[in-house]
């Protein structure tokens, strides 16, 4: 891979969530006035000096990136001006009527964080009274035919919580990503494909191994429509760099630093705050360094 084709934007480090599995995409943890928001006019100069480099798709992330008041506008500014797929994970709390709206008129896919389908083990894993705000923008989201799936974090290597809520997936059609709960523990003990593995294979109809660390099953709901679920075979356990890099994903953060690895900020490299037309060869040039140097975990 010459070149990476995700450019996942982080547009804080800020979440009003505080969940114990959060890995806040390589950053600190802030909340409130500590924390930092990307300017759109950075962002817009970025992707404006990526956009003969091979990039295929700019997903937003965090923090909670709605939390960035600036964050719908990157995300209208993408839709009008490129033909670049857009994502965008999410927790839905900063989610208002004219937000869904005004995200409904765009190609927008998001992925949302769903930690459990019980409230008492919402209330316990994110520290907050949200559930019912959760559920309430799902719906909406629905109704506007809003494109999204939802991300769900396998704490530990039982799958019973996970079989609970496909009832959930099925009657709303929703798809979902399965991710392991990735730490120093669970690095050195990884079991969470021992059950969850041979039981997405009992109950889909296909199978695909993407290549990238992801594993994808597709079910057939009750009413005869296909969902998909998603295992994020995470590379970090097992240090597998070149099915890490195959993914090919590099990051911006809101300080402008170039991420190429999630779990090690170390030999990030930092952009110039001034940015502006003239600079944009060099914002390219230091992207296409960071990922030449991007060589082992």
């Amino acid at each position: 891979m010459n070149f990476w084709k995700i450019l996942r934007v982080l547009t804080t480090n800020a979440c009003n969530y505080k969940c114990v599995f959060c890995h806040n995409e390589g950053q600190e943890k802030f909340v409130g006035t500590n924390s930092e928001f990307l300017k759109f006019d950075d962002f817009k100069t970025i992707v404006e000096a990526l956009e003969d480099s091979g990039l295929k798709e700019v997903q937003f992330s965090g923090g909670e990136p709605f939390m960035n008041p600036e964050t719908i506008k990157m995300i209208e500014w993408l839709n009008q001006n490129t033909n670049l797929e857009i994502g965008c994970a999410t927790n839905t709390q900063f989610f208002n009527d004219e937000i869904i709206q005004r995200l409904a008129a765009t190609r927008i896919c998001l992925h949302i964080q769903f930690p459990t389908l019980d409230r008492t083990k919402f209330q316990s894993i994110t520290k907050s009274d949200l559930y019912d705000n959760l559920m309430l923008n799902l719906r909406k989201l629905k109704s506007q035919k809003v494109s999204f799936s939802l991300n769900y974090v396998l704490l530990t290597p039982s799958i019973s919580d996970f079989q609970n809520l496909l009832p959930f997936l099925f009657e709303n059609e929703i798809s979902l990503k399965l991710l392991p709960y990735v730490n120093e523990r669970t690095l050195k003990q990884n079991e969470f494909q021992k059950d969850i593995l041979p039981f997405l294979d009992s109950i889909s109809y296909k199978f695909e191994n993407q290549n990238n660390g992801s594993l994808k099953w597709c079910l057939q709901t009750p009413q005869g429509s296909a969902i998909t679920i998603k295992y994020i075979n995470s590379p970090c356990f097992k240090f597998e760099f070149d099915i890490c890099k195959n993914y090919a994903e590099i990051r911006l953060t809101p300080s402008l630093e170039i991420q190429s690895c999630l779990i090690n900020a170390e030999g990030n490299l930092k952009l110039d705050t001034s940015l502006n037309g003239s600079s944009k060869e060099k914002i390219k040039e230091l992207f296409e360094h960071s990922w030449k140097n991007f060589t082992h975990c």
